[in-house]
């Protein structure tokens, strides 16, 4: 599998951060990448595999009331580039309009505080791609280990929570970063310009730690969970469905699931 596309973006991303960087110093270079992308990086690395545990628990302990049934289906291959891409762009999404919420609330917003209101934003937005986007990566996780939810009522497979991440990605809304935009500038062109700023701030760090996470620390949290206690006891209790067996109504949800691994890099 390759991540030179996801890399490649990344880095082009990363310039004017970079050149920005070079002119302050070694220190403020070396600060910015600790910052925007070994935090989130360290972040998740201590929380997502710890969580997949709990998740895996919990479904273990309330198997009887959930009227579900979970397993792990057997990997053919990581989600492709395109996939890997759009779970970048929700995770850009909920940190920008997040964080466009939670800014006026913790400082005043006027243009003549242009300097500090735009760190503050991107100090908040830092925070929430490290700590709450850490839900978005234990998401990707557990999709891509392959756990399935059978819905023996519906006789339906899918990705457990799949609408979560999708629904994280809407709050805020788009119209409160434009009305905080049009408050910090003044006008509609230093509001676009803002956001243009902002933006191009915050795109490396989404783009890059994801990548970096897939790429060095994914496949061990995996390995990890997929021979975890939990696994074997859920093993134990939802024996893998059989492909025959599932009605052919349900054809469109299992396509849907398994659209990871068709799209998957070779």
């Amino acid at each position: 599998m390759t991540y030179r596309t996801e890399y490649a973006l990344g880095i082009l991303s990363l310039i004017p951060l970079l050149e920005t960087g070079a002119s302050k110093g070694l220190g403020f270079l070396v600060t910015i990448l600790v910052v925007y992308i070994g935090v989130p990086l360290l972040i998740w690395s201590l929380l997502v595999d710890r969580l997949a545990s709990l998740v895996l628990r919990l479904v273990c302990r309330f198997r009887e009331s959930s009227g579900h049934q979970y397993y792990f289906e057997k990997q053919v291959g990581m989600p492709g580039v395109k996939r890997r891409l759009l779970r970048d762009i929700r995770v850009l999404a909920f940190v920008f309009l997040l964080s466009a919420l939670i800014v006026p609330l913790v400082t005043d917003v006027t243009p003549g505080n242009l300097v500090p209101v735009s760190n503050t934003f991107i100090y908040v937005a830092i925070f929430l791609l490290a700590v709450p986007s850490s839900i978005h990566v234990l998401l990707w996780v557990l999709e891509d280990s392959g756990l399935r939810c059978h819905n023996t009522s519906r006789v339906t497979v899918t990705v457990p929570a799949a609408w979560t991440s999708r629904w994280l990605s809407s709050v805020g809304g788009a119209g409160a970063f434009v009305s905080f935009a049009i408050t910090m500038g003044g006008n509609l062109d230093r509001a676009l310009s803002l956001g243009l700023t902002l933006f191009v701030s915050l795109l490396p760090s989404c783009i890059l730690a994801p990548t970096l996470f897939y790429r060095r620390l994914e496949p061990g949290i995996i390995a990890k969970i997929r021979r975890s206690k939990a696994a074997m006891t859920m093993a134990s209790l939802f024996p893998q469905l059989a492909g025959p067996s599932v009605p052919s109504s349900t054809a469109p949800t299992l396509r849907a699931v398994k659209g990871p691994e068709e799209t998957r890099q070779t």
